[in-house]
């Protein structure tokens, strides 16, 4: 994940200063242009981005009931995918069937001799088409809507445990997790701008219980 400065639109990057007093080191991000005049000198520390972000993470994270509340109702709504799935799935199988069987029966003519070969050749054309295009639409509702609803709760797991995750993570790790919740960011002077991938940016404005029964969101 690339972050950009607000100020002149170049890469951030980050560098590794060594104190000589005590020997630690300290990892520090700026802008690539940061010792060009009259751009601001300004450099932010590992722990002020990491501060930043675990805040927006907190965003994420819901209160204890609406996240109960959610992952049931998603635990719902995926078997409720799953289900028109394969009620959709069987009924483009039956007219796949269908069309097999009228291409049989275009053969059955053909051999018969009781239509001539343009009107074999035409129809037995569209036939194939449709075939194929059915063959592709069987294949397409087995797996969408049932593995979006996967996705679903998977990314909703997720999203709970973010800082818990951060907090253990080694770099490699915190990549992955930057890139799977934020599109983009930029570094105005110390602050970290952003934009959040969807569902996560659903999370960072908030669920709430509209029903007393907390059955909608």
């Amino acid at each position: 994940m690339r972050a950009v400065c607000a100020h002149c639109g170049n890469l951030v990057t980050g560098e590794q200063v060594v104190k000589k007093s005590s020997g630690k080191q300290y990892v520090y991000y700026r802008c690539t242009m940061y010792n060009k005049r009259p751009h601001p000198r300004i450099r932010v520390t590992e722990q002020q981005l990491d501060e930043q972000i675990l805040a927006v993470f907190k965003t994420i994270k819901q209160p204890e009931q609406v996240r109960h509340w959610f992952s049931r109702a998603l635990v719902e709504w995926s078997k409720s995918e799953r289900g028109e799935s394969q009620e959709h799935t069987q009924q483009l199988q039956r007219e796949l069937t269908l069309v097999r069987q009228q291409q049989t029966r275009l053969l059955n003519l053909r051999l018969l001799e009781e239509i001539d070969a343009d009107t074999f050749a035409s129809k037995g054309t569209e036939l194939r088409d449709r075939i194929a295009q059915l063959t592709l639409q069987v294949e397409a509702s087995d797996r969408g809507r049932g593995e979006q609803a996967d996705l679903a709760i998977k990314c909703f797991e997720l999203s709970q445990t973010l800082t818990e995750k951060w907090l253990t993570a080694d770099f490699s790790t915190k990549r992955q997790i930057l890139e799977i919740v934020f599109l983009n960011f930029k570094l105005d002077n110390t602050t970290l701008c952003y934009e959040t991938r969807k569902p996560f940016d659903v999370l960072t404005e908030g669920l709430s219980v509209l029903s007393s029964r907390g059955d909608r969101i």
